[in-house]
């Protein structure tokens, strides 16, 4: 099982095609669009998914699915 690496630490480097391939996907976007982003603002990937609008916390699934507790009033406990 890998170990999670955070996202301050990763650095895109923008002439391997394969991490721009795998992190354009990751984020729902063209290689293009990646490529020119980390010209424009560097390779940190943390900075490029604030930019594009991705640097929302990630809620696994599991977690999703768990049944949430309401009170009677329809408020969330």
């Amino acid at each position: 099982m890998h170990k999670p690496i955070p996202y301050t630490s990763v650095l895109i480097d923008p002439t391997n095609d394969l991490q721009v391939h795998h992190w354009a996907k990751d984020m729902q976007l063209q290689p293009y669009e990646l490529r020119a982003a980390v010209a424009l603002i560097g390779p940190r990937l943390s900075d490029l998914r604030r930019y594009f609008g991705k640097s929302a916390p990630v809620i696994c699934l599991k977690d999703r699915r768990q049944p949430r507790t309401v009170s009677p009033y329809g408020f969330p406990a």
